[in-house]
């Protein structure tokens, strides 16, 4: 059982509740086994054998965005991420795929995406940007390859990131490349999903891909893409989130920007922030910006709160992805600022989804859209 390599996360947990102010789960549906405590003793109750998988445990365990507020908080050290994912796991095994899960799942072990689209549709992004070159940033050698991600390649609302990002590159003159059709998911759809063994065909094809472009570097505008190739491929590649590659372009002078009289506030992504701890490079960069205003979230950095789009939340259960979006949203507004800019293709997607159904009165950027529109006024 994979939860016996982990008992001693069980036996860490005191149950003093610290992590229940942090869980925007636990805010949201405020009962006890949705709470990091609660899920830990139902997962020590398991592993003892007190307790079988059922439908309910495995609906208690798909709500949870895995964004590891609660393991940050932690007095005692527990690493509740890893056991919620270990139970996921043994849910899979126990009970099979979440219903609602399942269908992205399915698509991505047989089109190599989320999406149920046909893989080679996944360069179509680039149709829309004026005076595209020929080779139409898909080269056969580059120095660095730019690894899209299935959500903002496939998904309309945040396809602006990766059409931003090679206006961004080209214009510092980066010797770059992407893979097209030839990018395949980079498996942390199915980490989500308790399915982790099954991402070994996706490691190698794009490990492959990428060593073939004789590549030195690969930039990720996904903070999850980012976090799993750094945790989960095996490569002594550079591996860079965009902002820590558009921080070095603008500190080297590759790009000038250009005066914004905003104010603006930045939301760290669970992924980009709290797991992968990368927080200064996209204030460095929006504080570059000429005439900008930058305010900060109450809630930052480690104690960032989730924008609701993380653990596969919005496939299990859409509802408590839009309800924890709100309690964003309602922090955001907070601040006075008139957008919120964040560097995660899935949180534009929750937070500005939210904002266009209540019709709200928020700007909500990625941080490359800023970065070209000071460009522009440079």
């Amino acid at each position: 059982m994979i939860l016996n390599e982990i008992a001693n996360e069980f036996d860490q947990c005191i149950k003093c509740g610290l992590c229940l102010a942090n869980c925007p789960v636990c805010k949201a549906l405020l009962l006890e086994k949705y709470t990091p405590r609660g899920k830990v003793q139902l997962a020590k109750r398991y592993a003892a054998g007190d307790l079988e998988i059922s439908e309910h445990y495995r609906d208690i365990f798909a709500k949870c965005l895995l964004c590891g507020a609660c393991t940050v908080t932690c007095p005692s050290g527990v690493d509740q991420k890893k056991v919620f994912l270990a139970m996921r796991e043994e849910i899979v095994k126990k009970q099979g795929l979440h219903p609602n899960v399942k269908a992205a799942v399915d698509s991505l072990l047989e089109n190599h995406n989320i999406s149920n689209e046909d893989n080679e549709e996944r360069g179509d992004w680039r149709d829309d940007i004026r005076n595209l070159p020929k080779h139409r940033y898909e080269k056969e050698r580059a120095d660095v390859a730019y690894f899209v991600g299935c959500v903002a390649s496939f998904f309309p609302m945040v396809q602006s990131i990766p059409r931003n990002m090679v206006r961004i590159l080209d214009s510092a003159g980066v010797d770059f490349s992407i893979l097209a059709g030839e990018e395949w998911c980079c498996g942390f759809p199915l980490i989500g999903a308790g399915m982790p063994g099954e991402m070994k065909a996706l490691i190698e094809h794009n490990l492959e891909k990428v060593k073939a472009l004789g590549a030195k570097e690969v930039v990720f505008s996904c903070p999850s893409c980012y976090r799993t190739w750094k945790e989960y491929y095996p490569t002594d590649l550079k591996l860079s989130h965009s902002t820590e590659f558009i921080e070095r372009l603008i500190k080297e002078g590759s790009i000038r920007l250009g005066n914004l009289n905003e104010t603006v506030t930045y939301h760290d992504p669970c992924d980009l922030g709290r797991n992968a701890g990368v927080f200064d490079p996209p204030r460095e960069i929006l504080r570059a910006i000429p005439g900008l205003t930058f305010v900060e979230l109450a809630s930052n950095r480690n104690q960032s709160i989730c924008c609701g789009g993380g653990g596969n939340v919005e496939m299990a259960d859409a509802g408590l992805s839009s309800r924890v979006a709100q309690k964003k949203i309602e922090e955001v507004r907070q601040t006075g600022a008139g957008t919120v800019v964040t560097a995660c293709q899935q949180c534009v997607r929750t937070i500005k989804g939210k904002v266009r159904r209540e019709k709200l009165d928020l700007g909500v950027e990625d941080i490359t859209d800023i970065v070209l529109r000071s460009m522009s006024h440079g």
